[in-house]
């Protein structure tokens, strides 16, 4: 069984923590993290396959800078099209009651935490989602 990588972990952590979810409705805190792991990975993922084109000649850390600024411009502007890509995979992670109490505040959670992110969460996001 592979462990967790702690800088997942921590990501998560952070993105449940913005999403005001009370401790008694977390799904199982562990459950909870890596529900929300699966789902930021899938979209570093979508961003990767999006963009395959584009960064083809692009260095690992010309990558992580695109990719860096990507997820900062989507998290600032919060437009309809980015939450409902968003909102599409938690759907698919998640269960339907789950998702209906609690889409709206982890997709703003997600944007919230994608605001800050640093190059290095983007490396670690990368390094994880292996595409």
């Amino acid at each position: 069984m592979t462990q967790i990588n702690p800088r997942l972990t921590t990501i998560s952590n952070q993105i449940l923590a913005k999403a005001n979810i009370p401790d008694d409705k977390k799904f199982g805190s562990v459950i909870a993290v890596l529900m929300v792991i699966s789902i930021i990975l899938t979209i570093i993922r979508v961003l990767q396959e999006c963009n395959k084109k584009s960064t083809e000649n692009f260095s690992s850390i010309e990558k992580q800078t695109f990719y860096t600024q990507q997820i900062k411009d989507y998290s600032i502007r919060r437009g309809w099209f980015t939450k409902q890509r968003i909102k599409k995979i938690m759907r698919q992670k998640m269960c339907k009651e789950d998702y209906v109490k609690y889409s709206l505040q982890l997709t703003e959670a997600l944007l919230t935490v994608g605001e800050n992110i640093t190059d290095d969460d983007v490396s670690t996001l990368m390094e994880q989602s292996n595409v």
